[in-house]
């Protein structure tokens, strides 16, 4: 039987849940164009730790006994209730003969959910930011990347396609791409900042301080035990209004200190690691600009049946490319296998591309339409003619093409056939059967 806590709720069942929702996102095909391994390090995993951990100091919060104060008068019994509401919010240790309050205390778990709010401030942006032709393209690749039939090729084909159409355009989504990554950075340093302050100067040197994790704890004088005290002091005078006038100082137990020791520790030793991963990538897409980076960033195995050398590939590609389009390939080759990739930097190596791309642009243009005269054929002549004024010139007739007119017609029964629904709606609308418009008889003696 699953393990039922806080009046009916299923433990079990909420793991399962919690286990399974992890396990979609994790499975989901990342195909927007501003987003990453990186940028999910930041709106993913850190949102969901940060989640946890305020969720993990909620419950302790609400299902355990925080704080334990005894007067030092009587060390049997508790202190009222009130007594111990103002040592939760005040409690102080005595450090070089000056008291540090822990202010933290009560609220630091707080601090967990505004910054899993924060951390996904970088999503927002990258979808804002985001090109929906190149995701729509990603999204085509990713989803038939396992197939092995000519599904692949044509999916080659129709990324050949799009950037041969849109070369050198996109230089805005490198852009972009690097913003999303430098305020990812940001938000990294804002955390570290905001942590340090929220602990009163000691979070940014936790990790450093604390190691070797030599603990003490007859006196508690080292660093995680100084940071978080298990053991303060608390005293209410006159300025309360509770103590009638007198000094009462108690001795508490903050019993949720030891669990903050341990959250805060695996926090910091995880914004360590992913400021630095951060400020490694923004570097390497920095780098991007570099020629032989592009040439790195591109090189891919040599099918079996190719004899070119394929650096010389790689570095056409390169001259044809401008940093938007050697990002975009970089995108690209992650969902294609290495022959495919290898035939798309293939059609991208031609040295005459772009002379080839202008010349076709050129010949499309309106300017070098403006002014050529098509000629016609009888059967477009056809098209939208007027019937033959009476008093139209003989001499102009033989320019003319001689073509059959129709005999005429009656108008009012002409018109009786444009306002017919059956001949009309052919196709396009559908009427009732019973519906039909009542017909004018055709008096024309040249139409039977």
């Amino acid at each position: 039987m699953a393990p039922v806590f806080g009046g009916g709720l299923d433990i079990r069942s909420l793991l399962g849940t919690i286990v399974n929702l992890i396990k979609s996102r994790a499975n989901q095909i990342c195909a927007a164009t501003c987003d990453g391994l990186v940028l999910r390090m930041h709106y993913r995993w850190t949102f969901c730790y940060l989640l946890g951990q305020f969720l993990s100091v909620w419950y302790s919060w609400y299902y355990r006994s925080v704080i334990t104060c005894v007067s030092h008068f009587n060390a049997e019994t508790q202190i009222r209730l009130d007594y111990m509401n103002i040592c939760l919010s005040y409690p102080y240790i005595d450090e070089n003969g000056s008291r540090r309050y822990l202010l933290f205390y009560r609220w630091v778990s707080w601090s967990f959910l505004l910054l899993a709010a924060v951390y996904y401030i970088p999503r927002k942006v990258s979808k804002i930011f985001d090109n929906t032709r190149c995701k729509k393209l990603i999204e085509d690749l990713a989803s038939q990347a396992p197939r092995y039939d000519l599904t692949e090729r044509e999916l080659v084909e129709r990324a050949a396609r799009y950037i041969l159409y849109n070369l050198r355009t996109h230089n805005g989504l490198y852009w972009k791409y690097l913003s999303v990554n430098v305020l990812a950075l940001m938000v990294d340093i804002f955390a570290i900042y905001f942590l340090d302050f929220i602990l009163q100067g000691r979070f940014i040197q936790y990790g450093f301080k604390s190691y070797p994790f030599d603990r003490d704890p007859w006196k508690f004088t080292d660093y995680m035990s100084q940071t978080f005290p298990p053991f303060a002091s608390c005293e209410l005078t006159p300025t309360n209004k509770l103590v009638n006038k007198r000094n009462e100082k108690f001795g508490c137990h903050l019993t949720i200190m030891e669990l903050y020791e341990k959250v805060f520790l695996g926090l910091w030793l995880w914004l360590i690691i992913l400021t630095f991963i951060t400020c490694c990538y923004i570097l390497y897409l920095v780098l991007m600009w570099v020629p032989s980076v592009q040439v790195y960033i591109l090189h891919t195995a040599k099918p079996a049946y190719v004899n070119d050398r394929i650096r010389e590939t790689v570095q056409g590609v390169a001259n044809n490319c401008k940093i938007g389009d050697i990002y975009l390939l970089y995108r690209l080759r992650q969902h294609l296998s290495h022959a495919r990739f290898y035939e798309l930097m293939n059609r991208l190596s031609d040295p005459n591309l772009l002379k080839t791309k202008v010349q076709q642009a050129g010949l499309s243009t309106p300017s070098n339409i403006r002014g050529k005269v098509t000629s016609l054929t009888p059967a477009d002549m056809l098209k939208g003619r007027r019937p033959q004024d009476p008093h139209m010139s003989p001499k102009y007739l033989h320019h003319l093409p001689h073509v059959a007119q129709d005999p005429l017609m009656n108008p009012r029964y002409l018109n009786q056939l444009l306002d017919n629904p059956d001949i009309m709606g052919l196709g396009r609308h559908q009427h009732h059967p019973h519906y039909r418009t009542p017909r004018i008889k055709n008096t024309n003696i040249f139409i039977e």
